[in-house]
């Protein structure tokens, strides 16, 4: 293996058009971008002739692909579970970059942390690109130095996903894909949420697992894991109204050390740009982190310190910010590349994500209030 690590893209929609193909084609010293995959001919051979990829090397299914394919590491941006595409991975001996949701299901994580035991070495990535954004690096530094924290209020403002990719240009969806194809991943799916919070199951519920709590959400529950070492408990979550989905969805519950939070999370489709806010309240003062649109490539997050003068006699409020333009996509793709190359331990890999979904199962629990969920979830 050369230090420009072969990397295949598994599903080439918005994300992959949007952010990891160009920032792949951006860090040619480190990446030779190997195969692409997708259900739909028309989206991989378009994407394949844009990027150079050889009509051999452009594949309908991710199982053939890393059979014959000659790939150190693939990139995973499938809709849905992704364990099964990754545990095919790593029987292969291939490296994971997998973008959420790890999986659906504790099972399928904890057969992940087996087979990349079994090799040895690290293996997955888990790519949730705000664990890699500096100034949630910052930030935490920050939080080592201060002492009382008392609150934790995650706030998002969720527009439509096409609004958030209007300046992308993306092709247009594609309506070429093999209809019996994308039924068997409609019925893994199923299974897998049968699995996850039993069969049965209203479907909002399952929807709201899906789509919110692991399709969404877990960007956040994520950030406070990394932060804080993530909610010891949830003890209310509430979804409204019940005529709209997605619907606005808000959780409550404690952090290590007697810290509360809260995570309210609003789809608002006429709602003018993305916005989230993560506000740290400490006895000394607040730490604000405000994320822009994701998908637009070096958009400046920006840290907020709130304190009193180091001479308190002073009065008054110091207020400093650190705005940082560093690329979080690009910065998890570098750290891929040094656990391929090197060795190196990810920022978060299988047993983080675990950690995520057992806290998701959590939160459905608490939505789910009368309707009994059975599988993982009733034991998490």
């Amino acid at each position: 293996m050369t230090e420009r690590v072969r990397i295949a893209v598994a599903g080439l929609g918005a994300v992959a058009q949007s952010v990891h193909l160009p920032l792949i084609t951006r860090r040619w010293d480190l990446f030779e971008l190997a195969a692409v995959c997708d259900l739909s001919p028309s989206l991989r051979d378009a994407v394949g002739d844009q990027y150079g990829v050889p009509a051999e090397r452009r594949y309908a299914d991710v199982g053939t692909m890393l059979a014959e394919a000659e790939i150190d590491g693939v990139v995973l941006l499938t809709s849905g579970s992704h364990g099964d595409a990754a545990l095919r991975a790593l029987s292969h001996g291939v490296a994971v970059f997998c973008e959420k949701p790890l999986a659906y299901t504790l099972a399928e994580a904890d057969v992940l942390a087996e087979a990349e035991a079994a090799l040895g070495r690290p293996a997955l990535l888990l790519a949730y690109m705000k664990e890699h954004d500096e100034a949630v690096w910052r930030l935490a530094d920050l939080l080592a130095g201060v002492d009382g924290v008392r609150a934790v209020e995650v706030c998002v403002l969720h527009p439509t996903g096409a609004s958030q990719l209007d300046f992308a240009n993306l092709r247009p969806a594609p309506a070429d894909v093999d209809p019996k194809a994308l039924a068997r991943v409609r019925a893994d799916s199923e299974g897998l949420l049968d699995t996850a919070i039993g069969a049965g199951t209203p479907q909002r519920l399952r929807d709201l697992y899906a789509n919110v709590v692991l399709g969404s959400l877990v960007h956040d529950t994520s950030l406070l894991r990394t932060l804080f070492g993530g909610l010891v408990a949830v003890d209310g979550a509430r979804a409204w109204p019940d005529d709209a989905f997605p619907p606005s969805v808000e959780v409550d519950g404690w952090l290590p050390g007697t810290v509360r939070a809260r995570m309210s999370w609003h789809y608002l489709p006429d709602y003018p740009a993305y916005e989230e806010s993560l506000v740290v309240h400490h006895a000394g003062g607040s730490l604000r982190l405000t994320f822009g649109t994701p998908y637009v490539v070096n958009n400046p997050t920006r840290l907020e310190a709130v304190s009193r003068p180091e001479n308190a006699a002073a009065g008054g409020v110091v207020r400093s910010e650190f705005v940082s333009t560093d690329e979080s996509f690009e910065n998890e793709l570098v750290d891929f590349h040094r656990m391929v190359t090197e060795g190196q331990r990810p920022r978060a890999g299988v047993a983080e994500g675990r950690a995520d979904i057992l806290t998701s199962q959590r939160i459905l629990r608490a939505l789910a209030g009368d309707d009994t969920l059975t599988g993982e979830a009733a034991k998490s």
